[in-house]
């Protein structure tokens, strides 16, 4: 099987798929939208990188890349579910009439040699396992750190092609850039503070994000606290939302159920806080404090802004 990966420029999440791409794909070629990205892309293991031109206007990056993956004829084609990749996923399927799997959670190959993609359905209470019978190429997105990071070879080269989009059509005029909040993102983080329904609304939230900038870390949040209006979805962890693997999990006022612990199971260490001794939160702790989350919290933000 002949696989693409795509390769944004501004996330290394490319290198996560090369490493999964690798266990069914005979040949993988990572399409980057710098040439600044192929040294990563060839240390995750992919054996050739294709180089198209970063645009500011992703409907345009989606003619680009749907012109270039329709060129190179892979079976499939697997793009980071970020908030880009998700848009040019979905344009480049349609521009190649096939079919696309979004947001998928696994991914494995059947005796016949199809691309398995597995993803939440019916808001989290099934998983699908999804085949494109006949359109080609299979595609998916794949949320962010589900994979683990493969171990990086160093100094490793390959080959470089260059693809010119044929004709440009403009669809989108730039006239300016405002950043966005300047937040480390959940995915990347190495410390991540997460809140329940338990918490009880913005200002518990407000109070989590205070202890996360000690930390040098970022807020989390479940399911029921976005439901509730607590927090934006961009913060979700979970089976609806994103995977985590940070080195600390912090989690406060939260039950523990399967929908959110699928997406922080990999934390290295965690810490639950629960005044509930049952909560299901502590099976999945390394260390469990039972008592009042925000007392807790308290003490920690203390701790940490009097400490030497």
């Amino acid at each position: 099987m002949k696989t693409i990966v795509y390769f944004e420029k501004m996330h290394l999440h490319g290198c996560e798929l090369i490493a999964k791409a690798r266990e069914f794909s005979k040949t993988i070629i990572a399409l980057c939208e710098n040439e600044t990205c192929c040294p990563a892309a060839f240390s995750a293991g992919a054996d050739e990188a294709v180089v198209i031109d970063f645009i500011y206007d992703d409907c345009a990056q989606g003619d680009m890349a749907a012109e270039t993956i329709n060129a190179l004829a892979a079976d499939s084609v697997l793009f980071p579910a970020t908030v880009r990749g998700r848009f040019l996923s979905g344009w480049v399927a349609a521009k190649l009439e096939t079919g696309l799997t979004a947001d998928c959670t696994a991914l494995s190959v059947t005796d016949s040699g199809l691309l398995l993609q597995r993803r939440p359905a019916f808001g989290g209470n099934l998983t699908a396992d999804i085949l494109c019978m006949t359109a080609r190429p299979q595609m998916a997105s794949v949320r962010p750190s589900v994979f683990p990071m493969p171990i990086i070879k160093e100094n490793a080269t390959g080959p470089i092609r260059y693809f010119k989009k044929s004709s440009s059509i403009e669809y989108i005029k730039n006239i300016g850039f405002t950043p966005t909040e300047n937040r480390i993102s959940l995915g990347e983080a190495k410390v991540v503070i997460a809140g329940g329904k338990g918490v009880g609304g913005k200002k518990g939230f407000e109070k989590l994000a205070k202890l996360a900038k000690l930390l040098g870390g970022t807020v989390g949040a479940t399911r029921s606290a976005v439901d509730a209006g607590f927090i934006t979805y961009d913060y979700q962890i979970g089976q609806t939302g994103q995977t985590v693997r940070p080195e600390l999990y912090i989690g406060f006022g939260i039950s523990g159920t399967v929908q959110h612990t699928v997406g922080m199971d990999s934390s290295k260490v965690v810490i639950a806080v629960n005044k509930d001794r049952s909560a299901p939160i502590f099976a999945h702790a390394n260390y469990g404090i039972i008592g009042d989350w925000e007392e807790n919290c308290d003490r920690i933000i203390s701790a940490l802004e009097n400490r030497v």
